[in-house]
């Protein structure tokens, strides 16, 4: 076997690992997507559950958008800052991660490994909408193509729509 037809085959086995990677990711996040009813994730689906004391709408707030991040995600840092730039009187907007190092935001960061783990389900950025009384009505990955802002938009929509 020559150099150039062992180094091809090399970068073809690295290719392939690469894609099976790729899709088994993808997979994943389906998944979690769709099979939220059947517990396809091995997490514990949180819509429908009340949402940790921690995040919950406080008195005389109607409801609550929250979004569980990673400290190590940089998608993750825009949501927090999209978060406050969309925040509502009478709305409480937070953001809770595993450790503090996200930029200035009207929204809350709540640092907190015990709260965040309730509210994981496997895949972060994710945007939770609560009710007045604290239970997760909606729940919305954000993938690299969302667009966030109008996500957010969105979802405060919604609760408007519901509440009125």
């Amino acid at each position: 076997m020559t150099l150039p037809l062992a180094v091809a085959l090399l970068a073809l086995l690295v290719a392939l690992f690469a894609l099976v990677a790729l899709v088994a990711v993808y997979a994943r996040v389906r998944a979690l997507e769709s099979g939220r009813a059947a517990e396809l994730s091995g997490y514990a689906p949180v819509v429908g559950r009340p949402a940790p004391a921690a995040v919950r709408p406080r008195p005389g707030e109607s409801g609550a958008l929250v979004a569980v991040v990673d400290a190590d995600c940089s998608q993750c840092h825009e949501v927090h800052a999209l978060l406050g730039e969309v925040s509502r009187p009478g709305l409480r907007f937070a953001a809770v991660a595993d450790r503090a190092g996200f930029g200035e935001s009207l929204a809350e960061l709540v640092v907190d490994h015990d709260v965040r783990a309730e509210l994981f389900e496997g895949y972060s950025p994710t945007v939770l909408a609560l009710d007045a009384r604290g239970v997760v009505t909606h729940r919305r990955f954000v993938y690299a193509d969302t667009d966030v802002r109008g996500l957010l938009l969105d979802l405060i929509a919604e609760h408007e729509v519901t509440r009125a």
